[in-house]
């Protein structure tokens, strides 16, 4: 076993090389590494105001020359390279996973926040964000920008320069350097232990989760997408997730990858621990106020039924390790999916009709979201610890 392997990987990696040596070796390599270009322009804008980094960041993503011609050279080399299309990226073949997408847009955020978000909190990243107490101090902004960035990477064009998702991508990358340029030079981390903070291994795994993983929990709950729109829906991740920072060393290309990348990452992973019990609960009961829900009895109504969906999706015993209150699922799945699909059998009699429920589907994400918002905010968390700062 290489001695640089983080000693909290070592058992599961083990376990992963059994069946994939190769998968495993390069996941638990990333696990070593940040992200060069995205760390290079934080140092480089440490200590300038917040007010300036949030000027020039814009001023880079909205093509502003005049505003962005005194940025610094790192920010500009990743904004560069940022827009510099890929040739394995074909925007208009991605349009079928678009259509998949707003086909059944509730059905894929159900999949979101209620499989692949808490399988990924099950990780070590969970361990990064709990340090920052961003989520249990701001879940419900972070779930709708969770949310957010899956409609706009899922817009048609969304992924291109001047794209709303393209920028989004961009500015996560952005704010996951600042997050581990702090925890790197606190007294929190021990990398040693834990390998990088948000390292690059975890972004990876988080969009092979997020599309792979989305599109297997969105079929169990009733969606219908073809082999082509699959394929599609898992090429605008990969992408997304090249402009967040991954390499073409651990990125996947493919819905198999993307799946193979899952099962080999979760295993590399520690068991959950207390942090993962408390980001993955704080997200579930943070759902029910990102639709609207504010009174006590509501919101208690519509978290239960939020664990229960989650429980049915990712399993009993990764339900049980993240302290899930116990609850039959006996029957759940079926019943949603089968609901779905007479339904679907029904509005296709009925053209307009389903026309008009995708429209209404579509509108409560957009509301939900804060789509409706125009403005991104590319301002940096100034420190380690949410309950030190001001909303950036």
């Amino acid at each position: 076993m290489p001695l640089d392997i983080p000693t909290a990987y070592r058992p599961g990696y083990e376990n992963a090389r059994r069946s994939d040596p190769e998968l495993a070796d390069r996941y638990l390599e990333h696990a070593t590494k940040g992200d060069p270009l995205a760390d290079a322009v934080v140092e480089s804008m440490a200590g300038m105001p917040q007010g300036r980094i949030h000027q020039l960041i814009t001023a880079g993503m909205d093509e502003d020359e005049a505003a962005f011609r005194d940025a610094p050279t790192e920010l500009r080399d990743l904004i560069g390279f940022s827009s510099a299309v890929p040739e394995w990226i074909d925007s208009k073949a991605v349009y079928p996973g678009c259509r998949a997408f707003h086909a059944d847009s509730d059905l894929y955020v159900q999949a979101l926040v209620g499989s692949s978000i808490v399988r990924g909190f099950s990780t070590l990243i969970s361990k990064s964000f709990f340090a920052t107490g961003r989520l249990t101090d701001h879940g419900v902004r972070r779930l709708r920008q969770n949310i957010r960035q899956l409609i706009e990477i899922m817009i048609p064009g969304g992924l291109e320069r001047h794209g709303e998702g393209w920028k989004l991508s961009v500015r996560i990358r952005l704010i996951h350097a600042q997050v581990r340029y702090f925890l790197r030079r606190s007294e929190e981390w021990d990398e040693t232990e834990f390998g990088v903070p948000i390292h690059i291994g975890h972004v990876a795994l988080a969009a092979a989760n997020f599309s792979a993983r989305v599109l297997e929990a969105g079929m169990t709950l009733g969606a219908e997408p073809t082999p082509e729109e699959r394929e599609a829906f898992v090429q605008i991740w990969c992408y997304s997730a090249y402009l967040m920072g991954v390499p073409e060393t651990i990125l996947f290309t493919s819905e198999a990858e993307a799946l193979e990348l899952c099962r080999v990452g979760f295993i590399c992973e520690p068991r959950p621990e207390i942090e993962s019990v408390v980001m993955g609960n704080a997200l579930v009961n943070s759902a029910p106020v990102v639709i609207g829900i504010h009174k006590p009895k509501e919101r208690q109504g519509l978290a239960n039924y939020v664990y229960r969906v989650s429980r049915a999706l990712i399993g009993d015993e990764l339900a049980d390790e993240l302290n899930y209150p116990r609850q039959s699922t006996c029957g759940l799945l079926f019943y949603l999916r089968t609901k779905r699909h007479l339904g679907r059998r029904v509005r296709h009699l009925f053209p307009r009709r389903e026309a008009r429920v995708k429209v209404d589907r579509f509108t409560a994400l957009v509301d939900n979201s804060q789509l409706r918002d125009p403005l991104i905010s590319y301002r940096l968390p100034p420190k380690l610890h949410s309950d030190e700062t001001q909303t950036w």
